[in-house]
């Protein structure tokens, strides 16, 4: 069994009540078409994200600046000292999940 589906399956056995994200590699949809697209299973992790108006954000991978502004606006995030802006990030509305890469084949 190739490892990345093995480690998705040890991931959903030791965390069932989380939901499966895929994450799919914006090269694998190269049109506008109503069509399939083939990818490959790409790694795994628990993570947590956030769905923003623009963006989908992850806990681990985002520059915090970047989320508060989108997510409070500017001026807020100006008022903020370090922190405050840590903790603002960490309160925001996170929903953990198994994040699953889907890649080029």
């Amino acid at each position: 069994m190739d490892k990345y589906i093995a480690d998705l399956l040890e991931l959903i056995k030791a965390h069932p009540e989380l939901p499966i994200v895929p994450m799919v590699d914006s090269e694998i949809v190269c049109d506008d078409g109503y069509a399939r697209w083939k990818g490959a299973w790409g790694a795994a992790s628990v993570t947590k994200y956030l769905v923003s108006e623009e963006h989908i954000f992850f806990f681990d991978d985002e520059d915090v600046e970047a989320v508060l502004i989108e997510v409070k606006g500017y001026d807020e995030f100006l008022s903020m000292t370090d922190k405050e802006a840590q903790e603002a990030y960490n309160a925001l509305p996170w929903v953990e999940c198994i994040a699953v890469d889907i890649n080029l084949p």
